[in-house]
């Protein structure tokens, strides 16, 4: 059985590359009630595009490293449920390393 698909808009810029911030859309399979922010993007860097950068670690909320905007509000990607078309940015864009990897993370 397939999945429905929601799309997940990540911000992207790599400072030493880029010449300004964009995003980019991608079509994720929904697993209604057991996906996090963290799994979407996992998602996104293992089947889709390999080099999107973000910061993830424990997956238990205790590092916080996963901090990010989601839709407008600032979250731990890791605790975040997902039950729609989301739009995924860095908290802070003037410390972006590269796209949602911050030097604060």
């Amino acid at each position: 059985m397939s999945h429905p698909t929601i799309n997940v808009r990540c911000f992207r810029y790599d400072p030493e590359t880029d010449p300004a911030p964009r995003f980019q859309d991608y079509r994720v399979p929904l697993v209604e009630g057991e996906m996090s922010v963290q799994d979407c993007l996992n998602h996104i860097r293992e089947q889709l595009d390999p080099g999107l950068a973000y910061c993830m670690n424990c997956r238990l909320g205790f590092c916080q490293r996963c901090i990010l905007k989601v839709n407008g509000k600032v979250v731990l990607a890791c605790e975040t449920a997902v039950e729609g078309d989301i739009v995924v940015e860095p908290v802070n864009a003037s410390e972006v390393i590269r796209d949602l990897w911050c030097e604060s993370t």
